[in-house]
């Protein structure tokens, strides 16, 4: 805990405190381990910062035991109450909680689809970011057990996952966006760019999805990058819609270099292309 901040050494005593609560509950033996996650966990919050608590059970809780769990800790809703959904966005003295109800088998399913199967959406990756970054607070012996087999990052997880990043880029649109004076789009079009850039890194540096809000931290502790790269990311909206797009040109064909390096089997000549082609005017008719 030595190498927390004041904002998340503070929350996380509030998590523990909130854990033991939450144990203390009627109808909570199926309760088999709690974590603190997010923010907290990372190392990165700050006074905006809320806490996320993960809660695995052996079977999801009912209605009643939820709503028992937010008495004890004299919350109210943040959200309307919904019993579909796993989440319970919750406030104690003005402060924001967020409380997640996940079974074991999910948790276990997650994990597997991710490390053993290859699935790459945002959502799986970011469980097992979670599991990865978290601080347990209840059935350490379990969280343990699944940060071990996280540690993992198989070599087909980072070619799917620059493979799908690269495929989305596409910038033939450039063009008329700068012509046209249209910055919202150009600059909107940057932004995507930027993301498909961190989701490239964040394989190359064998990460799994933190957000893209936390993309900037994520950068920083990366030794696999384009120099000087968060104040570049930062500093292209400043520029000039032209000299914005050219400056993301420059770190992109950088990651680029980097893929060819570490991973040579995946082409990156496609989408060259798309990067270098440039919509073509045309001030007289055309026939057939």
């Amino acid at each position: 805990m030595s190498t927390l901040n004041y904002h998340c050494k503070w929350r996380l005593e509030l998590a523990k405190q909130i854990c033991e609560k939450i144990k203390s509950v009627e109808g909570t033996k199926g309760i088999k381990a709690i974590i603190a996650g997010g923010s907290v966990a990372r190392g990165y919050a700050d006074e905006y910062s809320d806490v996320e608590i993960p809660i695995f059970w052996d079977e999801l809780p009912n209605e009643n035991i939820r709503k028992l769990i937010i008495k004890e800790l004299n919350a109210e809703y943040f959200y309307p109450y919904n019993h579909e959904a796993r989440e319970d966005n919750i406030i104690v003295n003005g402060f924001k909680i967020d409380l997640w109800h996940i079974t074991l088998e999910q948790e276990e399913k997650v994990i597997k689809s991710v490390i053993k199967d290859f699935k790459i959406d945002f959502g799986s990756s970011n469980a097992i970011d979670t599991i990865r970054t978290c601080i347990p607070m209840f059935g350490e012996d379990i969280v343990n057990s699944w940060k071990a087999k996280v540690k993992e990052y198989p070599r087909q997880i980072a070619i799917e996952n620059i493979n799908k990043a690269l495929q989305s880029i596409n910038s033939t649109q450039v063009e008329l966006y700068l012509q046209r004076e249209n910055s919202t789009l150009l600059f909107e079009h940057i932004a995507n760019l930027q993301k498909s850039i961190f989701i490239i890194l964040l394989a190359l540096n064998k990460g799994y999805f933190p957000t893209f809000k936390w993309m900037y931290k994520s950068l920083e502790s990366f030794k696999i990058k384009p120099d000087n790269i968060e104040q570049r990311f930062r500093d292209v909206f400043n520029y000039s819609p032209k000299e914005a797009f050219e400056n993301t040109l420059v770190i992109m064909f950088e990651t680029l270099d980097m893929i060819n390096n570490i991973y040579p089997e995946i082409n990156t000549k496609i989408v060259l292309s798309k990067l270098k082609s440039a919509r073509i005017p045309h001030i007289h008719p055309v026939y057939i």
